[in-house]
C-alpha cells in the first residue's frame, strides 16, 4: 500500500526533490521551458539540455506545429540536473470543452503510465491551476480522490506538491 502526501512548497527545492524517481511537469505543446512548474523544472535540470533534447527527441520544430503533445500526451525524459526522469504532461486548459472531465482523465492515464514504468516515488504538482487557469477549489477533492484510489492498493507514494499554503486546504 501506496502513500499520498500533500505537501507545500517549491517543488524544485532540494528538500523536496529528495529521495524520489520521477517527477511530473504540466508541460506546454513545444515540451520547452516556459513559466511557472513547468520553467522551473526546467532551470532545474537545465534549460539547454532539456530544451535540446525534447526537441530532437521529438523533432519538435520552432516553425511547425509538427509533433506537437496534444491534450492527454505523456512523453517521459531524462531530469538532466534534476537525477530523476521528468514525465511531461499536457492537460487541458479551464476553457477547453469538457475541460475538468479531461483533466481528470489525464490524471488517470498518467497514473497507468506510472506503473507502466515502474516508478515508486512521484513528486507532482495539480495540474492545470497554474496557466491552465483550473482552479484548486474547483478540482481539489477530485484529484486528492484519484491520486487517493490510486496509491490505496499500490507500492506507490506521492507526493502531491501545493505551492500556495492557502490552497492546500482544497486538498485534504
Amino acid at each position: 500500500m501506496g502513500k499520498l502526501q500533500i505537501l507545500v512548497g517549491d517543488i524544485t527545492s532540494d528538500e523536496i526533490l529528495e529521495g524520489h524517481d520521477c517527477i511530473v511537469n504540466p508541460t506546454n505543446p513545444r515540451m520547452v521551458c516556459g513559466d511557472g512548474v513547468s520553467g522551473a523544472i526546467f532551470h532545474k535540470a537545465g534549460v539547454n539540455k532539456l530544451e535540446s533534447y525534447t526537441q530532437n527527441r521529438y523533432d519538435i520544430s520552432y516553425d511547425t506545429n509538427d509533433n506537437l503533445m496534444n491534450i492527454g500526451d505523456i512523453r517521459i525524459t531524462p531530469g538532466f540536473n534534476l537525477g530523476m526522469d521528468i514525465i511531461f504532461v499536457q492537460g487541458p486548459t479551464v476553457w477547453d470543452n469538457n475541460a475538468e472531465e479531461r483533466l481528470f482523465d489525464v490524471y488517470k492515464k498518467m497514473l497507468k503510465i506510472i506503473i507502466e514504468k515502474g516508478y515508486k516515488n512521484i513528486l507532482m504538482p495539480s495540474l492545470g491551476t497554474g496557466n491552465y487557469g483550473f482552479e484548486p477549489k474547483d478540482i481539489g477533492e477530485e484529484v486528492k480522490h484519484i491520486l487517493s484510489e490510486f496509491v490505496n492498493d499500490k507500492d506507490v507514494n506521492i507526493d502531491l506538491i501545493i505551492f500556495i499554503p492557502e490552497d492546500k486546504q482544497y486538498y485534504i
